[in-house]
């Protein structure tokens, strides 16, 4: 019991400094230069060209480790008629958004992978076949997630801007 209450309070303290960074990163914006690809109804597909750290290195070329990708977002617009298939736009969000997605994608899934793997390590008295519970609890989860898809995607919005007006 000693190390569930452990557990437990590690986890308080991990989502009280989320929360704490949560509240101060949520009034700072991030921002992606990128270039429109399709403009859809109400929808402009945008592609943005993620570079690692090393992708501005000078010595990149020579050691092979530069990382490009090329990432496509589809940013809701009431009047997308106001863009262009090439147009350079900026991308902006809060980072807070990131966060938020963290949450969703990584922290929460945690918690619950180890509370149940205590809960069925503790209920079994087999730590092989609580390890199998706790990986199946997830899957539960993630249909969860597929499911609010939709109401996940209001939640986390981003703005267009136009470079060239």
């Amino acid at each position: 019991m000693n190390e569930f209450i452990l557990l437990f309070r590690t986890f308080y303290v991990i989502f009280v400094r989320v929360l704490a960074a949560f509240c101060v990163m949520n009034k700072r914006q991030i921002e992606h230069r990128g270039v429109v690809e399709s403009i859809l109804p109400h929808t402009i597909v945008v592609s943005i060209a993620q570079e690692t750290a090393c992708a501005a290195c000078a010595a990149a070329s020579l050691c092979h480790s530069s990382d490009k990708q090329e990432k496509k977002m589809e940013i809701a617009c009431q009047d997308s008629s106001s863009y262009r298939v090439g147009q350079e736009v900026t991308i902006v969000g809060s980072m807070g958004l990131g966060l938020r997605a963290t949450l969703w994608a990584y922290i929460i899934p945690l918690v619950v992978l180890m509370a149940v793997l205590i809960t069925a390590s503790r209920l079994t008295g087999n730590e092989g076949l609580g390890a199998v519970i706790a990986l199946l609890s997830l899957f539960p989860y993630y249909i969860l997630l597929f499911l609010f898809r939709n109401k996940l995607q209001r939640r986390f919005q981003f703005q267009i801007k136009s470079l060239n007006p």
